[in-house]
């Protein structure tokens, strides 16, 4: 949604935006390394979340190659790739303390062949000599995200009142100048004396779209509602699994949520249809793979789930056990079948 009375948008749980074209201008197949610059002015409205959020990300279809500037805490992080855990150990360039929740900062990232840059307020912060951030170019087209993840799980809160990208590495002095500018102007003017390939100044102020004012068609979809742009139908198992405390309690829950419905569904078969104990059994099993499958196919389009093979497996062994508890019911129970 845009700031009242002021440039900028502002991105709550579930924020989103994101081009109506893809960047091909942006990409590179040369073996030279790729320069590049990203300015951005933002304000976060929490530090304390513990999960990783997406500042903005180039994605051109691997999460593995996208070019990412992302929060956790007050930690700024800049990298290829997706280890938001930082278990893959993948090379990126982090500042610690470099967000504060409800002040201004001036960011700066620039990135070529004499390594990574990170400038907060117009001043160096941290640079990364072996550090070359790459524009991901597999599919040549690259689509820009801004607030988010292109699963929509990422959401990043707070308010962003300019973006300017280059493919070139500003300088030291043209950072303390541009930061310098904005300080006076509070507007992204200052970008256009330097060809940035994208430059949104949000100056729109309404509207679901803000323009690229660099020239191109790389406009910027503002939705009123949350939009996922890249769904994950039925994940296998073992993509980006991880036994931990989150993992064993969805295991649980999804076998014991189903345990009641495969009980009482197995205990109307026999009741109804007087059908054989091996044919209940599996017209059970059936209904609850119905069921799951369903529920997870709805959840794609549900920024806050995953539709996950492993939870219809784990629903169906739910139900499984919830019909052999009502056998074993039965068959202590003189009165025949619990129901």
């Amino acid at each position: 949604m845009w700031i009242d009375g002021q440039t900028g948008i502002r991105f709550g749980k579930y924020g989103i935006a994101y081009t109506n074209s893809p960047f091909v201008s942006l990409a590179t197949h040369s073996n030279m390394p790729s320069s590049l610059s990203i300015e951005t002015a933002l304000k976060p409205d929490n530090i304390n979340n513990g999960g990783f959020r997406f500042l903005l990300v180039l994605h051109s279809g691997e999460d593995s190659k996208q070019l990412l500037v992302g929060q956790w805490r007050s930690w700024i992080i800049i990298m290829n790739g997706d280890d938001y855990k930082n278990k893959k150990k993948t090379k990126k360039i982090a500042v610690r303390g470099s967000l504060n929740s409800k002040k201004n900062r001036f960011l700066t990232v620039t990135s070529g062949e004499d390594g990574t840059k990170v400038y907060l307020d117009g001043q160096l912060e941290k640079k990364e000599k072996d550090l070359v951030l790459e524009i991901p170019h597999e599919r040549v087209e690259n689509w820009l995200v801004v607030g988010n993840s292109v699963y929509g799980r990422h959401s990043w809160t707070g308010d962003i009142y300019g973006l300017a990208l280059y493919d070139r590495t500003l300088t030291e002095k043209d950072v303390a100048s541009h930061f310098k500018r904005w300080s006076k102007e509070r507007d992204f003017s200052f970008a256009q004396e330097h060809a940035p390939r994208v430059l949104y100044m949000f100056d729109e102020r309404g509207g679901e779209k803000a323009f690229n004012q660099a020239g191109e068609n790389n406009h910027l979809e503002i939705p009123s509602k949350m939009q996922i742009l890249q769904k994950e139908i039925l994940i296998t198992p073992w993509h980006k699994f991880e036994l931990n405390q989150s993992f064993l309690q969805d295991f649980a829950i999804n076998i014991i949520g189903f345990i009641p419905f495969g009980f009482f569904l197995y205990a109307l078969l026999q009741n109804l249809g007087g059908s054989r104990e091996r044919h209940s059994f599996l017209i059970t099993v059936l209904l609850c793979l119905v069921l799951s499958l369903f529920i997870e196919i709805v959840q794609v389009w549900m920024p806050s789930r995953s539709s996950q093979m492993l939870d219809v497996i784990l629903n169906m062994l739910g139900g499984y056990l919830g019909a052999m508890i009502n056998q074993f019911s039965h068959r202590l129970s003189p009165k025949g079948t619990v129901s």
